[in-house]
């Protein structure tokens, strides 16, 4: 394992750079090699062409499930090894947690005029009917509203986070 970590550490950023980029590669030689000539309206390319882009979606969405997979997995080894450490990451996910409760419980699901007229899949038959500005609201629209306060309140403790280290290495310095 500490093999593994050391090849990773030493070339894991050229690997996976590299591989994006053949990947990358292959995707537009797919794309330009299957193009067809002079300029195609949607509609042509909807009909005769839609496979050409599958491959660079296919290898996006594997890439995604690797990272995914890895930014799981690698936490979970890393505590099963490291138990006494560990405690420190699980009470950190755990205040996560915690933050995205409450922040999700704060979260106003009142559908604005806007979103009514953008997004009609907001509301269902019997909302749109009886919509009144202000006072309908949605679970889509609460937990939307939710994450984005989530995503508030986490920017600004980890901008909080990084003055007060910033300040303590200063004061370590001195």
């Amino acid at each position: 394992m500490i093999g593994a970590y050391q090849f990773l550490k030493k070339y894991g950023v050229a690997i996976g750079f590299g591989l994006g980029a053949v990947l990358a590669i292959l995707t537009f030689a797919i794309i330009l090699g299957g193009y067809p000539d002079g300029n195609p309206n949607i509609e042509e390319l909807n009909k005769n062409h839609s496979d050409l882009f599958n491959f660079g979606l296919y290898a996006a969405y594997f890439l995604l499930i690797v990272a995914i997979a890895v930014t799981i997995i690698a936490p979970v080894i890393y505590m099963a090894m490291n138990p006494k450490d560990s405690v420190k990451i699980l009470i950190g996910v755990g205040v996560m947690i915690v933050l995205y409760f409450i922040t999700n419980a704060m979260g106003d699901g009142t559908v604005t005029v806007e979103m009514f007229k953008s997004d009609d899949s907001l509301l269902t038959a019997e909302q749109v009917a009886n919509f009144k500005v202000g006072e309908t609201q949605t679970s889509a629209v609460k937990f939307a509203d939710g994450l984005i306060l989530f995503g508030y309140v986490m920017m600004i403790v980890a901008f909080v986070l990084v003055l007060a280290a910033a300040i303590r290495d200063f004061i370590k310095g001195q």
